[in-house]
């Protein structure tokens, strides 16, 4: 038996109408759908492109446009780090239904790369995020297995998350995070959000996408374990009055 799919009420948008500019609102569309992926409602997300076309995509050049779903799809790619190839996968290939053809990419910029380029520029990306954190035991991974410690330092972050020819390590950060609040695992979540206010990130940022990743869940009624973590602070961020 199918499972019901359900419709976004127009309450849904209201927050994408707070992002001044495009490129907060393609974030904002990426963060969704991600975020979709991670919960595992990929059939949501055609509701999800058709708002991004008539809202968006229709207003641009056939190169923003391009850019514009590239985007979305590296956003997908760096969340299979976080919720596995499967669900990542069904979301993809959902999104590719939606996406006229024009628009697909023909080929893969990382297999372009060498392995130890990418094993160097993952090391940097995740020291970027992990140093500054003293909550954070870099060798907990380790002791747990070394096999799991070097597929997570050696091949997500070189090859997934620290990719950056399409999009920069702050949206990276908001993909990542996205895809936590979905998979509900907080440690982590608490790790990546100190590493995005590290790296130059707002609270305000994250405050806005706690609040559009939890009310989606709210509207597809499933329901967090751990609900809604406090947003970190650190030293570098810039402060909110929000609490």
């Amino acid at each position: 038996m199918s499972a019901t799919t359900p419709t976004l009420p127009n309450s849904f948008w209201d927050s994408l109408a707070t992002k001044e500019d495009e490129r907060a609102r393609i974030r904002w569309y990426m963060c969704v759908i991600i975020n979709l992926s991670s919960l595992n409602y990929p059939d949501v997300i055609p509701q999800v492109y058709k708002h991004l076309q008539d809202h968006l995509l229709q207003d641009m050049t056939k190169a923003q446009r391009f850019n514009a779903i590239q985007i979305i799809r590296e956003g997908l790619i760096k969340s299979t780090g976080i919720s596995g190839a499967a669900r990542t996968g069904n979301a993809m290939r959902t999104l590719s239904q939606c996406v006229p053809e024009e628009y697909r990419e023909e080929s893969s910029g990382r297999a372009n790369e060498t392995h130890e380029f990418a094993v160097e520029r993952g090391r940097q990306f995740w020291t970027n995020i992990y140093a500054r954190n003293p909550a954070f035991d870099p060798e907990a991974s380790v002791r747990a297995s070394p096999d799991y410690a070097f597929v997570v330092r050696d091949v997500l972050y070189a090859r997934i998350f620290s990719y950056d020819g399409v999009i920069d390590p702050l949206t990276t950060g908001l993909a990542m995070v996205s895809a936590l609040y979905g998979m509900d695992c907080p440690n982590q979540l608490q790790h990546h959000m100190k590493g995005f206010l590290f790296n130059g990130g707002t609270r305000e940022e994250l405050f806005g996408l706690r609040d559009l990743c939890l009310g989606t869940a709210k509207i597809l009624g499933v329901q967090s374990r751990y609900g809604a973590w406090p947003i970190p602070s650190v030293e570098s961020a810039q402060p909110v009055s929000k609490q």
